[in-house]
């Protein structure tokens, strides 16, 4: 973990210029998924200029998609609205920044008369790299974390790293001494303290499996790419092929309460049964969501692959590899 990386002095003030991890990771993703997806259009007889114009609306609406979504889960930790600007902190949640990214990227594309279905399987592989530069920051940041890894690879996080005060809050609620650390010196003075006669218990490495997990991703939808036979069929690969795996790798993080929205124990609770709701582990809200692209996900790619409609049938020349050109709709 290393969630400051440079601190540069500001010549004739006594201000420095702070790099951070997370978001040198975020902006490298960045650079990264234009630079394919443009190479990727190039190759496949598009204008990659319509990539660079995604690019901005995929900016601006996926930053504050992915803060919003992760300031309004977790409310409680912001009393300002000013949060929402704090990016640099960390705190970004995948979902809200692709959810709100897509819907911008998708009126460019409408408003601009280009297929919608063919430049999002553009796209797509390199969201994918994209992710996997971001979890790379989550590891550089220390959010996104593990559970206690009883059996399997695990680490112990240096004292004062966000995984660490999650643990050691969870170790003195145990003992009955505080349920949390306070900030400032008193906290800081505890923190030493408790670090002196407390080993935090080595968790599971999740943002390392998170990136694995995108760089698969990556991979297997570019190969998908130049062998679809649908416009849309690498979009909807990816919400299928996503969703299963974060829904399974929720089940090694502990960064997310099992609280929200399709829950069973919270559909108990609400048909009164609140019993057997307290016996019953949740979802948490990245399961619900990861549930919901899957199936509906595979529902869309069912029919997808049904489907002879001409605007959706790849048309390729004999012998030619890509599909056809520009992907604008002239109709």
């Amino acid at each position: 973990m290393r969630q400051v990386l440079l601190r540069i002095p500001i010549p004739g003030t006594d201000h420095t210029l702070t790099l951070y991890g997370y978001g040198l990771a975020m902006c490298l993703g960045f650079l990264l998924a234009i630079v394919t997806a443009a190479r990727r259009a190039r190759r496949d007889g598009s204008p990659p200029e319509v990539i660079h114009n995604c690019a901005l609306a995929c900016f601006f609406g996926g930053v504050f998609g992915a803060r919003a979504f992760f300031v309004v889960q977790f409310s409680e930790q912001f009393p300002s609205l000013w949060d929402l600007l704090k990016i640099w902190e960390g705190g970004l949640t995948f979902y809200g920044g692709f959810l709100v990214a897509t819907a911008a990227v998708v009126v460019y594309l409408k408003v601009t008369r280009r297929r919608i279905l063919y430049w999002l399987d553009v796209i797509i592989p390199s969201l994918a790299l994209g992710l996997a530069c971001g979890r790379l920051g989550c590891f550089l940041n220390g959010c996104c974390y593990g559970d206690v890894a009883a059996a399997g690879p695990g680490m112990v996080w240096p004292v004062g790293s966000i995984p660490w005060y999650h643990y050691a809050e969870r170790y003195l609620a145990g003992v009955g001494s505080a349920d949390f650390l306070p900030s400032g010196p008193a906290g800081g003075a505890l923190a030493g303290a408790l670090a002196a006669t407390w080993r935090m218990p080595a968790i599971h490495p999740a943002q390392f499996y998170s990136l694995v997990n995108a760089l698969l991703l990556a991979g297997v939808l570019s190969v998908l790419f130049r062998r679809r036979r649908r416009h849309g069929q690498v979009l909807l690969t990816f919400a299928v092929l996503y969703g299963i795996a974060r829904f399974l790798l929720e089940a090694i993080r502990a960064d997310e309460p099992e609280i929200y929205l399709l829950g069973l124990p919270t559909l108990l609770r609400l048909v009164g049964a609140p019993d057997a709701a307290a016996a019953l582990p949740g979802l948490t809200i990245s399961q619900n969501i990861a549930a919901v692209m899957v199936l509906g996900g595979g529902l869309a790619l069912w029919a997808l692959r049904r489907t002879r409609r001409p605007g959706l049938v790849v048309e390729r020349p004999a012998g030619a590899e890509h599909g056809t050109p520009d992907g604008r709709d002239v109709s």
